[in-house]
Order: structure tokens, then C-alpha cells, then sequence
């Protein structure tokens, strides 16, 4: 009786912790009995687990009080008459039932409860929910006591007592998401973008970013026939404006703005038509410069270092872009990023930022806040800025080979697989 009541304890914290508190409240809302109590059990985990734990312990030490002994005493008298025991029945006896009440308690009192807890979770969780919770308000004090008395201990080791349950990381998220859309409960599309919006947490401006080396800016003095060759070869609608060197930058114009006066035949005047520019440091986390770019009501922002030299350009479009794809305007042409060769080697940009690398290309590419691209790797890596041809050992094994290269950037590169073992 006392392990089929044991059974029922252990198979309760079973039962309970398994059902999703999704499904809690869902079963709450349509009214089922039971589940109020069940989804208060799981918001007070503490009272709730020492509340099972007084019932195992209370149970199990009657068990060992009153059975051992009574068992052990009759299996004794049994073994006295067996030729050549009767010197060591008592002993005998005590081990034989130690025994037989430790293979029952683990089969019928653990395995075998938990087991079918684990497969009617819900029903099973919503017939006992109500009597765990009344049992949990009668032993609140000894609940309270036994805490404080378990703080003493841990408050030696720095920690005290906790049933919260564990948060979920990332990586973990991360692998639900794909399971679901491996088995067809989420489309693949909303696997895609809930990913991102996974990787999206920990990414930073930098890593997101247009280098400054190819931030195509205009001077606030510049002609309108410097102007027009610059918006027909960049195909931007906006454009950052510095006054004297493109370091310094004053603010960013909107051809809508310029067009109108240019429609007109005057003069168009940049510096008429200049819109203040945010500025935000390079490693701000890039959900929290896109929230502010909303809030700010500002569609880019010039990225600086910590002492203030811009580092780059970040667009609400490039923030956006790394949470739903690549998004092309209707004359814009596909961008080929990476390209697949015939041998199995890949051929990147070197300005593809690094997360994007290792999506594309899965070769598992070391990631650092020392470098943010494919080109910055290149160049921590060779300790110097590599030139076309020149080979890079990487330590996971791969290898990159410097196809195109400027005396001031790395432009393209082919990354090839660690070479089989």
C-alpha cells in the first residue's frame, strides 16, 4: 500500500511538470476541473516539489520503520532452518529484504508510476492537481521551515534554495524551432524568420553594418551634375552628407526632397534640404538601435568607435533585412553574396558579415568582436591586409583563399573545406 502510494506522489511530479503552461491555460480558460489548481502548482514550483518531497520522505521512512523490520524478522526465522545459515539468517534475512523492497519500490513505486505519468500527463495531472494543492496549503509551515533550514546549509556555499525552473537558452529555442518545422508544425518561412529573430538578440550594429570604405556619401558643396552621376550610379534614396572630408558628416538628404527643385530647373541646395543623422555607437546591440531608430523615427543612423571616428552605416532596412531576408526593390538586381563552385568551395564577399557567412556557407567560421566580415577575418587572421592568391589557415581546418584584393580591403574570397582526414 505505502508503494502504490509512493507511486502515486512520484508519478504526480511527473505529471504535473510535463504539461505546457500554454496548455495550462488553455485548459483553464475552457473551464476544466482541476486545472486552476495544476497551473498554481506550476507558478509555486518550491511549495510544490517540497510538498512532494515531504510525502516520498514521510512514506518512505514509515516503509523502512515498520516493514523492514516486520519482513526482515519472519525471513530470518525462515533461513534458521536451512542447513549451514542459521548462524548468519539475521543478517541474511536483513539483506534479503533490503533487497526485495528496493527492486518493488524502484519498479512499482518509480519506474512503472512515472512512465504512465509521463504518457497521460494531462489527465492524470488534472485528477490529483486539486488534492496537491489542499495537501500544499496544510504543510506551508513544515514548507517554511524546511526552506530556512536548507538556506543555513547552501549560505555556506553562496547559493540558498531554489525551484525555479530553468529558462531556456537560445541553442535550445533554436532546436525546438527546427524540430517544429522538421515535423510540419511550422511553416518553413516562419521557421526562417523565427530563427533569425533568435540570432537577431546577440547580434550588434557592427555586424550588421555598411563598412565605411563603401559608404557612398556626397559633399554638401557638391554640383547638381556631381549629384545626379553619384544617385544614378548608387541607386540610393537617401544619401549621407559630409562638409569637407567624409569623415565628417553633417546629416543625410532624401532625393524626394532634391527632386523638386531639380524638376524646377534651380539651384538644388543640399544644405537647405539636410536632415539631422543619428549617430550610435558601433557595439549597440542591433535590437536595440532598431527600436530606436523607430522611436526616433530615422531610417539610418553613422556608426562610430569609442573615440567617435564613423565606422559605418546601418539602414532600418538592413536591421529588418536580418530578420526577414534580403529584401529587393523592384530594380534592384539579386546580389550573388556566395556562390557554390564545382569543387565544393565557396566564393564570399568580403564584406559579408560573419553570422551570415556561417549561415550560408555552414563551415562553422570563428566569430570575434575583433572583426565583423568575412574581410576582417581574413585580416586578424594574416595579421596584415592579405593580397590576391594568398592562402589562410583557419584553426577550425578551413582554408581561405584571397581571390580579389585592394591595397586598403579584401573583396572576395574562397573558402574551402577542411580537407578530409
Amino acid at each position: 500500500m505505502l508503494m502504490l502510494l509512493n507511486g502515486v506522489f512520484a508519478a504526480a511530479e511527473i505529471a504535473v511538470l510535463s504539461v505546457r503552461k500554454t496548455r495550462l491555460a488553455e485548459l483553464t480558460a475552457e473551464g476544466r476541473r482541476g486545472a486552476g489548481a495544476v497551473r498554481w502548482l506550476r507558478e509555486e514550483p518550491e511549495r510544490f516539489l517540497a510538498t512532494v518531497q515531504i510525502g516520498l520522505t514521510v512514506i518512505g521512512t514509515t516503509a523502512a520503520a515498520f516493514g523492514g523490520e516486520s519482513l526482515a524478522h519472519h525471513v530470518a526465522d525462515a533461513l534458521r532452518g536451512v542447513p549451514g545459515v542459521g548462524a548468519y539468517a539475521a543478517t541474511l534475512g536483513l539483506v534479503v529484504v533490503i533487497a526485495g523492497i528496493s527492486f518493488l519500490e524502484i519498479v512499482v513505486g518509480e519506474l512503472v508510476p512515472k512512465s504512465l505519468a509521463l504518457r497521460m500527463a494531462e489527465r492524470y495531472s488534472l485528477l490529483l492537481g486539486p488534492a496537491l494543492r489542499a495537501m500544499a496549503s496544510v504543510v506551508k509551515p513544515l514548507v517554511w521551515v524546511l526552506t530556512a533550514a536548507s538556506n543555513v546549509v547552501l549560505r555556506l556555499f553562496g547559493d540558498k534554495t531554489s525551484f525555479t525552473e530553468a529558462r531556456l537558452s537560445p541553442e535550445e529555442i533554436q532546436e525546438l524551432v527546427e524540430e517544429a518545422a522538421r515535423v510540419g508544425s511550422l511553416d518553413k518561412s516562419a521557421s526562417e524568420i523565427a530563427s533569425r529573430a533568435i540570432d537577431f538578440q546577440g547580434l550588434r550594429a557592427v555586424d550588421v553594418m555598411v563598412p565605411r570604405a563603401v559608404v557612398v556619401a556626397v559633399s554638401k558643396d557638391a554640383s547638381v551634375e556631381a549629384l545626379e552621376r553619384i544617385t544614378r550610379e548608387a541607386r540610393f534614396s537617401r544619401l549621407p552628407v559630409y562638409d569637407g572630408t567624409p569623415e565628417n558628416i553633417v546629416g543625410y538628404v532624401t532625393l524626394r526632397d532634391l527632386l523638386g527643385p531639380a524638376l524646377r530647373g534651380g539651384n538644388v541646395s543640399l544644405e537647405a534640404h539636410l536632415r539631422p543623422i543619428k549617430f550610435s555607437p558601433g557595439n549597440a546591440l542591433a535590437v536595440a538601435l532598431l527600436k530606436e531608430l523607430q522611436s526616433d523615427r530615422t531610417p539610418l543612423a553613422m556608426l562610430v568607435d569609442e573615440i567617435g571616428t564613423v565606422i559605418g552605416l546601418v539602414t532600418v532596412e538592413d536591421l529588418v533585412e536580418e530578420l526577414v531576408g534580403e529584401i529587393l526593390s523592384e530594380n534592384d538586381p539579386a546580389p550573388i553574396q556566395v556562390k557554390r563552385e564545382d569543387d565544393g568551395s565557396y566564393l564570399v564577399v568580403g564584406s559579408l558579415p560573419m553570422h551570415e557567412v556561417n549561415r550560408a556557407i555552414d563551415f562553422d567560421l570563428p566569430e570575434s568582436e575583433r572583426y565583423s566580415t568575412l574581410a576582417g577575418l581574413c585580416i586578424v587572421l594574416a595579421g596584415h591586409i592579405p593580397q590576391t592568391g594568398e592562402l589562410i589557415a583557419v584553426p577550425s581546418g578551413a582554408v581561405l583563399e584571397v581571390v580579389e584584393a585592394s591595397a586598403r580591403r579584401v573583396k572576395q574570397v574562397r573558402v574551402r573545406r577542411p580537407p578530409q582526414a
